[in-house]
């Protein structure tokens, strides 16, 4: 779905991250109500520096609806992984560039300690549970949403 971006991401940027706010508002839109989420304040970070990035590109972007209620492991974990793709994406994409000239949504940071409480989190779920099989479903889930948000974005 992103391959474009990475062959071309000065191009594709405004669509790439245009696709990112609208899923990530979308998965936080998708928590039930009084779910707390590891994740909350990254996520909320995220998103504000989507939009700062987005407003200096003169790009809003396309909202997409959220999904029903997902497992806030499940959220956590799109939330908490994204982050570490992401940094992946900025060493290869930027990492020739002034700090300054990358753009804020890549300079949030893996959050290493939160994805290691997530993960201790999940092992606490009994492989094979209803849990665990509604944290795979919304897992998917959220994907879904990502792709849905690359979808109703304009290139």
């Amino acid at each position: 779905m992103f391959e474009g971006f990475l062959r071309a991401p000065d191009r594709q940027l405004p669509w790439f991250l245009a696709t990112q706010h609208s899923a990530l508002t979308a998965l936080l839109q998708s928590r039930a109500a009084g779910d707390v989420l590891l994740s909350g304040l990254v996520l909320t970070d995220i998103i504000g520096r989507l939009a700062f990035d987005l407003r200096g590109l003169g790009r809003t972007p396309a909202p997409i609806e959220p999904a029903d209620p997902l497992d806030p492991l499940a959220v956590d974990y799109l939330v908490l992984g994204s982050r570490l793709g992401t940094e992946t994406m900025r060493r290869q994409l930027f990492g020739d560039r002034k700090r300054e000239e990358v753009p804020q949504y890549f300079l949030t940071g893996t959050a290493p300690d939160l994805w290691r409480r997530h993960c201790a989190m999940l092992d606490d779920v009994a492989t094979g549970s209803s849990r665990a099989e509604r944290i795979v479903k919304d897992t998917n889930t959220g994907f879904a949403l990502f792709q849905r948000a690359a979808l109703a974005q304009p290139r």
